[in-house]
């Protein structure tokens, strides 16, 4: 616990960056940190993309097929809780560093895999150290960012990974081309991505400065605010004035255990219902929509092709969201994109014309990069205690329900159908936005200090 001189004193230096007119350090930061999304959407395409040749190549039989995904996305859940922690106990740029070393290690080992059983145990090694990179990009941007401009800047912390994202298909189309190992290239481009941004992030990460004062590091954190301010008044002029500092929860301790109070345990709750629902469909979606349409008929080659043309909408659905993400209240926002995203879905389902597959694909891969506005929702919802943890939950242990979405899928498949899978995913993911729309808090325009007290 902070005396009531530490506690001003963080509450005054927060104010200081909340009046900021606008991002006040390097826009590279937000590129190197946007490369966390192209990890994640590369990652998760990877296997879609060679999951039809992987199946050959180690002969899959039935629920096979699910275990390098599904190790995968376990793997995410348990680094993401880990590391979440971690980031809130040792800093953000630290604990990015180790993800991103992992996520290196894991990808390379992928590329040289022998077996179905050495894919899942490496998959699993690549999950570990992607679990914790969105949320961990989520939290230090918002921390980074002031009061009227976090979802703006995230947004645009985005769209370096949405449109490298919009490639990844027909990289790996391409890369699958060269001959029979192809795929292991697709895994080894990761791998080279993964190594290089350690370099990146060691050298060009600058700490979160709302963290450097509540762990007593005021020296670091003054110099980092005091810069972010010279930089603001080179390009405006002058500062607005200091809004009224606002003192934040600083209690000690393991950050989880402080999540289980009022009126976060209620927020975690939501945040996690929302992801663990939301994942399914998007897991689901993302890992198996070319398999999906080949079982409605179309060629594999039309299939593999279908999906990457509908990815182009993802650079699309960032750049809207960007221009929209802090003219609405974010959970409206949410749970918008949920409900397009299922019609878009049901288009899908009607699998005898070509055009609604396309529209279908198209607008499902545009919400999937829209919805990065609920990264932003979940790491404004919590104190900067634990903002880390709870991002890392709710996103990470979220992935839980991306680690059941193949099992639905292969039964979906078999019971329903294709087109029957598609709908089935279609109903999840609107009760996503449910969730959040009914049970979300309002965090539009408000200090990180006003949402957490």
């Amino acid at each position: 616990m902070h005396s009531d001189a530490q506690a001003m004193r963080i509450a005054n230096l927060n104010a200081r960056i909340d009046r900021l007119p606008s991002w006040s350090l390097s826009y590279g930061v937000l590129v190197l940190v946007g490369v966390a999304y192209f990890f994640a959407f590369y990652d998760i395409l990877t296997i879609s993309f060679t999951l039809p040749t992987l199946t050959k190549f180690f002969h899959m039989q039935g629920y096979q097929i699910a275990y390098p995904v599904t190790a995968n996305l376990f793997g995410y859940v348990i680094g993401a809780y880990i590391l979440g922690n971690v980031a809130d106990i040792i800093g953000r740029r630290r604990a990015m560093l180790v993800t991103v070393g992992i996520l290196a290690l894991g990808s390379l080992l992928a590329a040289f895999s022998t077996d179905v059983t050495t894919l899942t145990i490496y998959r699993f090694i690549t999950g570990l150290g992607m679990g914790a990179e969105l949320s961990l990009a989520a939290t230090i941007i918002t921390e980074l960012s002031p009061a009227g401009r976090r979802g703006k800047y995230m947004q645009a912390n985005y769209l370096w990974g949405g449109f490298g994202l919009g490639v990844t298909p027909f990289l790996a189309l391409w890369l699958l081309g060269t001959g029979a190992d192809g795929w292991r290239l697709i895994y080894a481009f990761g791998a080279l991505v993964a190594l290089v941004s350690i370099f990146a992030r060691k050298n060009l990460l600058p700490e979160s400065p709302r963290w450097l004062v509540l762990h007593g590091r005021e020296e670091e954190a003054e110099q980092m605010v005091q810069k972010m301010e010279a930089n603001a008044t080179r390009r405006f002029g002058s500062l607005p004035e200091l809004p009224p500092p606002v003192a934040e929860a600083s209690e000690s301790g393991f950050p989880t255990a402080f999540l289980f109070k009022a009126p976060y345990l209620g927020r975690l709750l939501v945040t996690l219902a929302f992801w663990l629902v939301w994942y399914i469909t998007v897991y689901a979606y993302l890992g198996y929509e070319p398999t999906l349409l080949i079982k409605q008929g179309m060629s594999t080659p039309n299939g593999l092709l279908f999906s990457a043309l509908g990815d182009i909408a993802i650079p699309l659905g960032a750049v809207i969201v960007y221009l929209l993400i802090d003219k609405f209240e974010r959970k409206v926002t949410v749970s918008s994109i949920a409900f397009i995203f299922a019609i878009a879905l049901v288009l899908m389902a009607i699998n005898a014309n070509p055009v609604l597959t396309f529209i279908g694909s198209f607008f499902s891969a545009m919400m999937i990069a829209a919805n990065s506005a609920a990264y932003v929702y979940t790491a404004e919802a919590f104190p900067t205690r634990a903002r880390a943890t709870a991002t890392s939950i709710g996103d990470g242990v979220g992935h839980v329900g991306g680690a059941v979405a193949p099992f639905i899928v292969v039964w979906a498949m078999s019971a329903l159908g294709a087109s029957g899978t598609f709908g089935l995913l279609a109903g999840i993911v609107a009760l996503s936005g449910v969730i959040i729309l009914s049970l979300g808090i309002r965090t539009v325009h408000l200090r990180l200090q006003e949402i957490a007290s």
